[in-house]
């Protein structure tokens, strides 16, 4: 059987809990017990982080089969050791040089798979499987790596007018991981629809830059707030704008007065000329 563990790592970015409480799930496979973390582990982009995999019954795995994968990647293969050697030939290159097991933990039974240099490509779900003891079906164990925002953009937020001179704001951040969602609020605390949003990704870069656009009536106090966030992680940035009528208003009045003033100055050049005659 496996026992699935979460250690308290120091250096481990807490957004709720780093560590719950373990979920014990009773099996009748050789009357052993299972147990998985209930929480994801969730650590910060750069830094190295242990998979736990351990056999309990186990004393010295050194010479048998370990594949550590990925199902969702070609090839899969993380890491992979066999007859007491780490073969990393068809190892997956976004590992390259960044994973290793412990030979000590090896002859305890531990499987546990170490993550150097981890990045936002690394999140997914991350199979241990021992095929001499067909442990595949019990050695799911999903980690995510969320988006840590310490290179997340500030949220920028602008008033623009579209073709027919109505204010539009204009909201903006890059640097997301995962995808996050945005939202506008109203000075209420309301969230606003009918804004249109959209989140791309480069095709050389691992985060997420999100804009939107909503068209707003411009009257006097009038404030909106935009709001970027995880919710998985509770990670949230937002900006807000106040909208002032008067300046509007001002302008359009100043528009309307050029052409009379114009006609004014005009006439009273035409009106001298004809005195000086």
């Amino acid at each position: 059987n496996v026992l699935f563990y979460e250690e308290r790592f120091e250096r481990c970015f807490l957004l709720r809990s780093c560590l719950n409480p373990f979920i014990n799930i009773l099996l009748s496979l050789t009357g052993q017990t299972l147990v998985v973390p209930s929480q994801p582990l969730v650590v910060p982009v750069g830094s190295e982080v242990t998979l736990p995999c351990q056999l309990e019954s186990v004393k010295n795995i050194k010479d048998l089969v370990v594949d550590w994968g990925r199902p969702d990647l070609k090839p899969r293969y993380v890491h992979i050791r066999r007859d007491a050697l780490d073969l990393l030939i068809d190892q997956n290159s976004l590992y390259l040089g960044r994973t290793r097991l412990s030979e000590r933990g090896l002859a305890y039974g531990d499987l546990s798979l170490t993550l150097s240099r981890v990045r936002l490509s690394d999140a997914g779900t991350y199979h241990c499987f021992i095929p001499q003891m067909d442990t595949r079906i019990l050695n799911d164990f999903l980690c995510y790596f969320p988006g840590v925002p310490v290179s997340v953009s500030p949220v920028s937020v602008s008033l623009t007018k579209d073709h027919s001179g109505s204010p539009v704001l204009r909201c903006e951040s890059r640097g997301w991981f995962p995808e996050p969602e945005l939202v506008w609020l109203d000075s209420e605390g309301t969230v606003l629809t009918g804004a249109r949003t959209e989140a791309q990704r480069g095709v050389n870069e691992e985060t997420f830059s999100v804009s939107s656009r909503l068209s707003v009536e411009q009257s006097p106090g009038n404030s909106f707030t935009c709001r970027v966030r995880h919710q998985e992680t509770r990670q949230s940035r937002e900006n807000q704008i106040r909208i002032t009528g008067e300046k509007r208003h001002a302008s359009h009045y100043s528009l309307k007065c050029v052409p009379k003033l114009l006609y004014l100055i005009y006439s009273q050049i035409i009106s001298n000329n004809r005195k000086s005659l």
